[in-house]
């Protein structure tokens, strides 16, 4: 017989935002208004007359004038934190030492020793981190991973991933910006550096790469980069701000391949993943989700019933590793400043 949650266990986790950012005020935010656990119930700005406005589809949700606001709200349980790169560590371990759990968004960190201090401070305030990678909790990744792991395409030998969007011009881009720790490796082509780590299972053993920066002290504009797994095991990755929207992923076998064409941010789109096998092709659709609640509901039940998010903090720190193996790698000093 399954024994009945407590009242303690099903109430709604409630959640403060750290920062107006857009992706909190229109991915995540609405993702949690949404959630069948979680409450929306206050958000931290610099600007609070923009984040009222940002805010308006959720009348309820209290708007304080600064981040330290959320910290001192003692209804808060959980924080998102979708701050620019270079301030994630420092408000996700204050956010852990008032003993709030916090989804922090990717990368974790700015180098591998920050994101060590990061999972240090939430283990000595027994509280929840996890990096916010919110295309793993989509149906269409979670299938293609499973197939693999069963070994449907047999050996994994070769995953090209790649990701890219053309910010040219748009010089005020925080993403452009090297004190806030910005590059194209940081934003987008950290999501091609965790797939690889999830087909396969570990980190690369060794990495060479290149990276485009347009002028002394700038970020990377484009980085190339190829993984040595080990066994005749590679990956190939790819991140751009110069090249015009595209994404996808192809996972090579020794028996067939998978492709995923949109397989991070397919927003309204249905998911689609074709696999190849013994000559024939067969294509595996997926209904519209919103990837973001499944995520922020997965955190959310972790913290009502006391479990380990499966997104794990070895992972992590592993992916921060290869992060800055690829910058060694390519002559490019990081962090920048």
């Amino acid at each position: 017989m399954q024994q009945a949650q407590s009242p303690a266990n099903t109430r709604p986790v409630r959640w403060g935002v750290i920062s107006a950012a857009n992706i909190g005020a229109k991915a995540v935010s609405p993702a949690i208004q949404a959630s069948r656990n979680g409450i929306l119930a206050a958000v931290g700005s610099r600007d609070p007359r923009r984040a009222a406005d940002l805010y308006a589809f959720s009348p309820t949700t209290r708007i304080y004038g600064s981040y330290q606001d959320i910290l001192d709200d003692e209804e808060i349980e959980a924080v998102y934190i979708p701050l620019p790169n270079s301030l994630h560590a420092e408000w996700t371990i204050k956010a852990l030492e008032a003993g709030k759990h916090v989804l922090c968004e990717k990368p974790l960190a700015v180098t591998e020793e920050e994101a060590r201090e990061m999972v240090e401070a939430a283990q000595a305030n027994d509280r929840l981190l996890m990096e916010a990678f919110m295309y793993r909790f989509h149906p269409q990744i979670e299938w293609t991973l499973e197939r693999v792991q069963a070994g449907e395409i047999g050996q994994v030998r070769l995953v090209r991933a790649s990701f890219a969007f053309d910010i040219r011009g748009r010089v005020e881009n925080i993403r452009i910006q090297p004190e806030l720790a910005g590059g194209s490796l940081m934003d987008v082509g950290c999501y091609t550096v965790n797939l690889c780590r999830a087909v396969y299972g570990q980190p690369p053993v060794s990495v060479a790469a290149r990276v485009h920066v347009e002028k002394f002290g700038g970020v990377d504009m484009a980085m190339n980069a190829i993984f040595d797994f080990g066994e005749g095991r590679y990956g190939l990755i790819d991140s751009s701000f110069e090249l015009p929207m595209r994404q996808s992923v192809e996972i090579i076998g020794d028996e067939g391949s998978i492709t995923i064409p949109v397989p991070f941010t397919p927003r309204n789109m249905e998911g689609i993943v074709f696999a190849m096998k013994n000559g024939q092709m067969s294509e595996r659709k997926f209904p519209v989700v919103d990837q973001y609640q499944i995520e922020v509901e997965h955190f959310a039940d972790c913290i009502r019933n006391g479990q380990e998010p499966v997104r794990s903090l070895s992972e992590t720190l592993e992916n921060m590793a290869t992060i800055e193996a690829i910058y060694e790698s390519a002559g490019h000093d990081w962090p920048i400043l």
